[in-house]
């Protein structure tokens, strides 16, 4: 076993010369410090003996999923924003479960070494967690440190859209794990005073556009046709589109779409799909600022971020 003792010696240095190389002591000049973590490295033990931080700070990022287009564009925002600020960044996946978030929380705060933790969509502020072990920042989750997307203005402005050009048949297609949206639609279909159609709300177990397909069909298949669709995101919108078409409709003359997400290629379909914009970007970059800000001890500002309504071909009445 290569002790400290035998490493200097290997290197013909003194014991206290290595020590302060590997806690990156400025006493110890730059070819020194490398000739010792080269011969340390050749001898597997330059982990062992290596003492200081990390020079950039590590940031793991904990998401439900690497699948969705959403989820995909914002660690995608992510990364570059915290790159772009000299960061380096590592990320894992709950798949949706509250078991593998709190594992994994757990795991950073407590076995590793990063400096920061960015939690997407998780509630853990009633896991008894300790956030004063690690600096961490929410998207969409119950950190109390929590960047939020507003969408009820954005999904209300939509549902007047409709309203205003005379539609009241206004329907809904969703997933297991979208039940948030649908809240959302139904209070919002509420307050302005618009019927909701059960036959018109459309939900399925299945995911992504196979989902938007598989609940567009059955929706159809049971008799139901509203004149304008709300898509709880982008991906179910385009399966909706490709079973619309398949039964000889129209879109928007026969059925008007709006999606959610407002993923890149929704301005490049045919038509072009309407949708929310939940400000991918925007939250990325706030959620840099807020995590690099508590990690420095520096000032930093969380407010709410209001999602936008995008429309384009497949809602125009």
């Amino acid at each position: 076993m290569v002790t400290l003792s035998k490493l200097a010696k290997m290197a013909n240095v003194s014991i206290s010369t290595a020590s302060k190389a590997f806690s990156m002591s400025p006493e110890v000049n730059e070819e020194t410090r490398n000739m010792i973590f080269d011969i340390a490295k050749q001898h597997g033990c330059f982990k062992k003996f290596y003492k200081a931080k990390f020079p950039k700070l590590v940031i793991a990022i904990i998401c439900p999923e690497y699948k969705s287009l959403y989820y995909g564009s914002l660690l995608t925002a992510l990364q570059e924003e915290l790159e772009r600020r000299g960061c380096d960044v590592c990320v894992s996946a709950t798949n949706f479960t509250c078991d593998m978030g709190e594992e994994l929380f757990n795991y950073y705060s407590t076995y590793t070494e990063v400096d920061g933790i960015i939690s997407i969509g998780f509630n853990i502020s009633d896991k008894g967690f300790d956030f004063d072990r690690v600096p961490t920042v929410g998207i969409g989750s119950s950190c109390p440190d929590n960047i939020k997307c507003v969408m009820s203005g954005a999904l209300e402005q939509a549902i007047l859209y409709f309203k205003r050009r005379g539609v009241r048949d206004i329907g809904f297609i969703g997933e297991s794990l979208t039940g948030s949206k649908l809240r959302g639609f139904r209070e919002t279909m509420e307050k302005f005073s618009l019927e909701i159609d059960e036959g018109l709300i459309g939900l399925t177990e299945k995911r992504f556009s196979e989902g938007g397909y598989a609940a567009m069909s059955r929706m159809l298949d049971d008799g139901g046709r509203p004149r304008a669709l709300i898509c709880a995101y982008d991906s179910m919108a385009i399966g909706a589109m490709r079973c619309i078409r398949e039964r000889g409709l129209r879109i928007p003359e026969d059925i008007a779409i709006i999606g959610m997400d407002d993923i890149p290629v929704a301005k490049y379909l045919y038509p072009s799909l309407s949708s929310i914009d939940l400000k991918s970007e925007e939250i990325a970059a706030s959620a840099t600022m807020a995590i690099i800000g508590k990690i420095l001890g520096k000032s930093y500002e969380i407010k709410p971020i209001s999602a936008t309504l995008n429309l384009r071909e497949s809602s125009n009445l």
